[in-house]
């Protein structure tokens, strides 16, 4: 077990589609050694001793563990019965608990996939309230907030309204909106509630700060950062000052707004919450959940005392949440899950200085740390983030799925770090499934790298998502000719429903400056989806080498969008071609003289089985053969 994660590594920087597979193969399936020490730990654990008759708690384990590491002389386990752990405060994994002497300390949970890290307390004591609503209501710990509830692993929406739909309705001013304020008149808490709003690839959640008349007043700085540097840079576009703003999408977050079944509505005052059951749903007996804790899993170190040689394996990571969208800052992104905070008069063009949107399961100054069969379920904001640093680690064979943000973040948003120890490299996101994220934050990505010294994005499944599905490269239109990041592979995925909501990204979005980059024998198939480009080459993106990719049933009602985009007249040195597509765009999208544009197999009927094997090899249960001679 000890060498497989390095042998992974090794041979992922390899071109060879054959030895990747095979080696991956062999890593997720290894078994641990006969010799292995177990630590046994349940829900109910108690005592010293944790053995399989007698397991202790997460806590007592990993104090254990520490005192093992240091005469490692093979891998150590954790076992976790089959249960729910409730959380209140993440396990937190630093230095001392990394493995040692070449050996890994694994945490895993049951075969069966029920164990659960949970940061939900239940909500039970229901009692209806009003009939006619079929209105029912229960009391929360007091103090306790949450964005989200959950009626028996069923998502719930917050109290919602329709909001003003036309820029004439509510128009923007400094302070708020002249307009659509008569319909909020009579609230008896305008100010909690919270205006949602995309425009183009942006999404906002703004508070309303109070109403008078027919003009709401946003709360600050929160509207102020909306339109920061509108008047340049397009910005103006993805603001509410500019043409595309339709208006607020919804208001959201008060007790008149009950009513349709779903939608929960939580009184700080009084320390309840109300919900209007849906049909099949019996509050008595129903398994209602609110989160209450930010992070599940934390593993801190830093790039000079690291966390290494940790693996993660068959744990549901579930019901955590995030409160910071509620505050006066509000949630506006720069794009993707990167958020502007404070009061702000400009923003970087490098998209330096962000701070990013937080996930169930941060990692920070790691190395070799894996993920593997791991499920992220019913979360708050995003899945999992590898960051600070982090370097030789996998996310392998997971499960993201109804996560208010999106799955994965890996990657630093600093173009130059004082040290390249400080930039993560050399990771691994392979074989993993993913739907139905970003359900609330619609800006964020299934996959976001920003720049990484080495990246591969290999064999994924994403469907059902609200702008893009992979996204790398962070920082547009970066000022300098330097390369910014390097050999970012990105292969044999498979997206479909993507940009559902909002516009101007793509399945494949990149940027930076990136030698030594590729895009293959991915198959995007745009069954579902009517906007957005296939394989969008953004603003600053160079030195990508684009080839054997399927983009296909690309609808001729398409209003923005190709097959690929290369708008930028300042990207550059990129080599498209042997790819194919049914879109009739026959030439590239302002070719520029460090644009080749060769061999691509455009306006087609039907696919070729060289095509067809693409497809066939696509995704995370696609077959391992090597299709194409494309990034060998």
């Amino acid at each position: 077990m000890r060498d497989s994660h390095r042998s992974l590594l090794m041979l992922y920087r390899l071109r060879s589609a054959a030895c990747v597979v095979a080696i991956l193969t062999m890593f997720v399936s290894t078994a641990h050694s006969a010799s292995s020490l177990t630590l046994f730990v349940s829900p109910a654990g108690h005592g010293t001793v944790c053995e399989k008759s007698k397991p202790c708690t997460l806590t007592t384990a990993q104090r254990q563990i520490r005192t093992l590491v240091p005469q490692m002389s093979d891998d150590l386990i954790v076992s976790f019965a089959a249960g729910r752990y409730r959380l209140r405060e993440p396990l937190s994994l630093q230095p001392q608990d990394s493995g040692r002497n070449g050996y890994v300390v694994s945490w895993q949970g049951s075969d069966d996939g029920k164990t659960i890290l949970d940061g939900a307390v239940r909500i039970t004591n229901w009692r209806l309230v009003n009939a006619g609503k079929n209105l029912w209501r229960a009391p929360v710990p007091h103090g306790a907030y949450a964005l989200q509830i959950y009626v028996n692993g069923r998502r719930a929406v917050r109290a919602r309204r329709g909001g003003c739909k036309s820029p004439t309705e509510c128009k923007y001013t400094e302070t708020g909106l002249s307009g659509g304020g008569a319909a909020l008149a009579t609230l008896a808490h305008p100010e909690e509630l919270v205006a949602v709003f995309g425009v183009r690839w942006r999404d906002f959640h703004c508070r309303v700060q109070s109403v008078a008349g027919n003009d709401i007043q946003m709360a600050q700085p929160c509207w102020h950062n909306t339109v920061v540097d509108s008047v340049k840079n397009g910005w103006s576009n993805a603001s509410p000052k500019g043409k595309p703003f339709k208006g607020i999408d919804w208001f959201e977050n008060a007790y008149e707004f009950l009513g349709s079944p779903g939608q929960f509505y939580i009184d700080r005052r009084k320390d309840v919450v109300y919900y209007v059951p849906q049909a099949g749903e019996d509050l008595k007996t129903a398994d209602v959940e609110m989160p209450l804790a930010e992070h599940l899993l934390n593993i801190d170190g830093t790039s000079h005392d690291r966390v290494h040689d940790i693996e993660v394996r068959n744990i549901t990571f579930k019901h955590a949440g995030w409160l910071y969208a509620e505050a006066h800052d509000g949630y506006v992104p720069l794009q993707a899950g990167y958020l502007i905070t404070g009061v702000r008069n400009n923003l970087p063009d490098n998209g330096e200085g962000m701070w990013r949107l937080p996930a169930a399961v941060e990692v920070s100054g790691g190395q070799r740390i894996q993920f593997v069969h791991d499920k992220f379920l019913g979360l708050g904001a995003a899945g999992i983030g590898f960051a600070g640093g982090t370097r030789d680690s996998i996310i392998s064979h997971c499960n993201f799925q109804d996560l208010s943000g999106g799955a994965i973040f890996i990657g630093d948003t600093v173009a130059s770090p004082k040290s390249a120890e400080d930039r993560s490299g050399g990771n691994v996101v392979s074989r993993n499934t993913i739907s139905h994220i970003a359900v609330e934050y619609r800006d964020n990505v299934a996959i976001m790298g920003g720049f990484n010294d080495g990246l591969t994005i290999d064999h994924n499944s994403i469907s059902d998502v609200p702008y893009s599905g992979i996204s790398v490269g962070w920082g547009w239109n970066y000022e300098g000719g330097n390369d910014t990041q390097h050999d970012i592979r990105i292969r044999s995925n498979r997206l479909s429903k993507f940009m559902l909501t909002l516009h101007d990204g793509g399945a494949i979005y990149t940027q930076a400056q990136s030698p030594g980059s590729t895009v293959t024998e991915n198959y995007i198939d745009y069954r579902g989806t009517d906007n957005g480009n296939g394989i969008y080459l953004d603003e600053r993106s160079r030195k990508f080498d684009v080839c054997g990719n399927v983009v296909w049933d690309i609808p001729v009602s398409i209003q923005e969008g190709q097959w690929v985009s290369t708008w930028s007249s300042w990207s550059g040195d990129l080599d498209i071609h042997d790819n194919w597509s049914n879109d009739p765009h026959l030439k590239l999208h302002n070719p520029g003289p460090s644009k080749s544009f060769h061999e691509n197999h455009l306006g087609l009927k039907v696919l070729p089985p060289e095509a067809q094997a693409v497809i066939d090899a696509s995704g995370a249960a696609g077959s391992d053969v090597i299709v194409t001679a494309c990034g060998k």
